[in-house]
């Protein structure tokens, strides 16, 4: 068992036994903030998946390809084998999210991919999905909004993840995949080896 798994667990019990109860949209839940879980890739073939439950990768890599090409309709998820966004879509199957669609505006993916090719020590290298001015209008605001890229020893690429929200038994173990899929593709892209990960939740 790799040690984010045993961290992962200790904060799983740390939620169940100091969180603060609240209600909320999905019903009562028990809350914390400002934790944080560092997942360390090291440029090994070691790839988090929790061992402890049962994981649906096709599906996290299927989002991941649907939210690298800016999805406008379930059917954008469920061509890559993701099959769990249908509670957000609308009757005709359109799907209104910033996942994806965000990263592309302003050029952020280019200007991220220009900087690690270009000016690899760049401490701007920032990929923002939140859009105040439309998250009132979205089928589900992101819930992962900002990812921070940095390159160190010129070699790895780490990563901060910033989470305003979520599922720590369901949500987080998929993110995790998530994570460090983009992030391997990203070092795959341009030669870099993976580095750490750090998930703010």
């Amino acid at each position: 068992m790799q040690q984010f798994e045993l961290d992962y667990a200790a904060l799983v019990s740390k939620v169940l036994s100091t969180g603060e109860v609240r209600t909320t949209r999905n019903g009562e839940t028990k809350s914390l903030f400002a934790e944080t879980l560092t997942i360390p890739m090291n440029g090994d073939s070691t790839f988090p998946i929790l061992q402890g439950r049962k994981m649906f990768i096709k599906g996290i890599l299927g989002e991941l390809a649907a939210m690298l090409r800016k999805p406008t309709k379930l059917a954008d998820f469920e061509k890559w084998g993701c099959n769990y966004w249908s509670k957000w879509a609308k009757p005709d199957g359109s799907i209104n999210v910033d996942y994806g669609n965000a990263w592309h505006a302003d050029d952020q993916i280019i200007k991220l991919k220009e900087s690690l090719h270009e000016n690899p020590t760049d401490r701007r290298m920032i990929i923002s999905g939140w859009r105040p001015n439309l998250v009132d209008d979205l089928d589900l605001p992101c819930c992962h909004l900002l990812y921070q890229f940095y390159v160190r020893d010129g070699q790895y690429v780490d990563m901060i993840w910033y989470q305003r929200s979520v599922d720590m038994m369901i949500g987080l173990p998929s993110d995790i995949v998530f994570a460090a899929a983009w992030l391997s593709a990203i070092c795959n892209e341009f030669g870099y080896m993976t580095g750490n990960i750090t998930m703010f939740v």
